[in-house]
């Protein structure tokens, strides 16, 4: 079972390039500064990094497409009609 403190740590990692750079560079030490324990830290050390880089980009782009402002009534309405419209030809 893992801590809040590992939970929040790993979020910030999936979210954070910095914070996730960082930790690549010395992961036993940024999970000490972290106040993870020793068995959370050994842990860490076996990471999948390219898992974790692949779902750090992953989540980036979920992030940034939920970031696009949504199309508008009458764009939707009107990409309908066109759509109908070409299908009944």
């Amino acid at each position: 079972m893992s801590s809040p403190a590992l939970e929040a740590f790993l979020a910030r990692l999936y979210t954070d390039d910095d914070a996730r750079k960082r930790f690549l560079a010395d992961v036993r030490g940024e999970a000490g500064r972290a106040g993870l324990s020793d068995a959370e830290a050994d842990a860490l050390a076996a990471i999948d990094r390219t898992g974790l880089r692949m779902a750090a980009a992953s989540y980036a782009h979920k992030r940034a497409q939920h970031r696009r402002p949504p199309a508008s009534l009458a764009k939707m309405i009107g990409a309908w009609v066109r759509n109908v419209l070409g299908s009944r030809r």
